[in-house]
């Protein structure tokens, strides 16, 4: 006999997924732990910059231990979400060492990534994933070997030897894996983040890229209800159009008709009419005008000069 299946008492355990590291949600936030890093590194180095005992990658160390930074690898330890987190770091360290970066920032950067980079975790039971290489466009890459010869003047001339270790260490380790240009695409992904976090759900950043399967209810009802609305507004445009134009066809044949008709308004009294709206548009005028001017409003030169110009004796109507 064999027994009655029962239920597992482990459970499943919860794992960060590749795509929360590449999302909004951690790229934006270590971009501005990184700031943080670099405004308490700037703060703690102008108190020790007169210092004749100023070690600046030592300083470096000592700011990047005690905001914690040393904790950021436990973030996850499942290989394909670990590989995603240590490329998406490094990244957004590398990031920070492009040439249009102010050199402060540059040479944090690359303490930063330097650091992250030798202090993985690997001597482990079970073992952690590590990366070995650091992917950079070759434009980059130029820019980035060649850094320490930009720290030429004296608010920067400390972190030039230690700038220079740093980068020699990194070729001579063989750490960089250059890519073909930025131009070209060759970072993956593209743009960081790649994903953007909403209330309702992740969407992505390129929206020419679509969610693999089938859509989900959610997603079909979203472009039913946008069509729709799409529809209504075509519909209410071209009702507009239609009105305005059939409002204006149905105007000029009631006035031809007035005006034809041996009932219709006599020459006196469009006269008498525009006459009359003259003179309030000239009261109107004196109300409205406080800077004392000699011109005359626009409007009230219009209607003078139609009814100086009405060959047919239409009075305002000649406007319209």
């Amino acid at each position: 006999m064999f027994s009655p299946p029962s239920p597992s008492a482990s459970h499943g355990d919860v794992v960060l997924q590749p795509n929360y590291f590449t999302s909004s949600i951690y790229v934006l936030a270590l971009r501005d732990d990184f700031s943080a890093l670099v405004l308490h590194f700037h703060e703690e180095f102008d108190k020790l910059q007169s210092s004749a005992s100023l070690k600046p990658f030592a300083l470096f160390k000592t700011v990047w231990l005690q905001m914690g930074w040393k904790w950021l690898h436990f973030k996850v330890f499942d290989a394909r979400s670990r590989q995603a987190f240590l490329d998406v770091t490094l990244r957004i360290f590398l990031e920070g060492t492009a040439k249009t970066e102010a050199p402060f920032i540059r040479i944090v950067a690359l303490f930063a990534l330097y650091t992250f980079f030798y202090t993985q975790i690997k001597e482990t039971s079970p073992p952690l994933h590590s990366v070995l290489n650091i992917p950079v466009p070759y434009d980059h890459y130029s820019a980035l070997v060649t850094m320490h010869d930009s720290l030429t003047t004296t608010q920067f001339h400390v972190f030039e030897p230690h700038v220079r270790y740093v980068l020699s260490r990194l070729r001579q380790d063989h750490v960089f894996l250059v890519l073909p240009y930025s131009e070209l695409g060759s970072m993956n992904p593209g743009t960081l983040p790649r994903e953007l976090f909403a209330e309702d759900g992740l969407i992505f950043h390129d929206p020419t890229q679509k969610r693999k399967g089938r859509p989900a209810k959610k997603d079909k009802s979203k472009q039913a209800r946008l069509a729709l609305d799409e529809l209504e507004g075509m519909l209410d445009q071209a009702t507009t159009e239609t009105r305005r134009d059939v409002n204006e066809a149905e105007y000029r044949q009631l006035k031809s008709a007035l005006m034809l008709s041996p009932d219709g308004m006599s020459t006196e009294v469009l006269e008498q009419a525009s006459g009359e709206v003259l003179n309030r548009l000239k009261e109107a005028q004196a109300l409205a005008d406080t800077s004392k001017s000699t011109n005359e409003a626009h409007g009230v030169f219009r209607v003078k000069q139609a009814m100086k110009d009405d060959s047919e004796k239409l009075g305002l109507l000649g406007f319209i």
